[in-house]
């Protein structure tokens, strides 16, 4: 089974926190995979687990390690919701660094698309795909996928889905320019 982890550590992202939290999980017989950074400290993972009791018994386990900000259990199928609400929870994700879950969302959406709006949808799951990898340490890759994500992002309007598209091209841009990520809200 299959759950997306955020816990903020207590003491910091230091070089001994990841593998003691692997060490912790391997000991419960959970494995602990893509490990991403998120900019004010924390790190979210992948934990795969036997079962919900194995999953809860090593939440239990790291709960000195830091605070746990969130558990989502990515087994269970989405609930079908309109477009509207697709891109309201897609902005909430966004908006919380939760760049994986947002792609996730954008995609149910983006699958029924077409045109330039299917475009402008994917240049914005590009932009989360470029965050997830800087998260994990990959900058380079992270810059290429922006750049990519960049191209796709010459909106008709103002707005996108509630989204402001000119204030989301020029930062988009000046990350790419710059070479330099930065957490914003979209």
């Amino acid at each position: 089974m299959r759950y997306l982890v955020r816990m903020d550590p207590s003491r910091g992202l230091d070089g001994t926190f990841l593998p003691s939290l692997r060490f912790v999980a391997r000991s419960l017989g959970v494995d602990v995979r893509n490990p991403k950074r998120i900019s004010y400290g924390a790190l979210e993972f992948d934990a795969f687990s036997p079962s919900k009791a194995d999953l809860e018994m090593f939440l239990a386990a790291i709960e000195p390690l830091g605070k746990l900000e969130f558990v989502s259990d990515l087994n269970i199928a989405p609930p079908h919701m309109s477009d509207e609400q697709l891109f309201q929870e897609a902005r909430r994700y966004f908006n919380s660094e939760r760049y994986w879950e947002c792609h996730e969302v954008l995609e149910r959406a983006w699958r029924f698309m077409r045109g330039k709006e299917k475009l402008h949808v994917q240049g914005i799951i590009l932009i989360c795909a470029a965050f997830v990898h800087h998260q994990k340490g990959e900058g380079e890759v992270a810059l290429g996928v922006l750049d990519r994500a960049a191209k796709q992002l010459d909106f008709q309007t103002r707005f996108f889905h509630g989204i402001d598209a000119v204030s989301l091209r020029l930062r988009v841009e000046r990350i790419v320019s710059t070479g330099k990520f930065e957490a914003f809200r979209i």
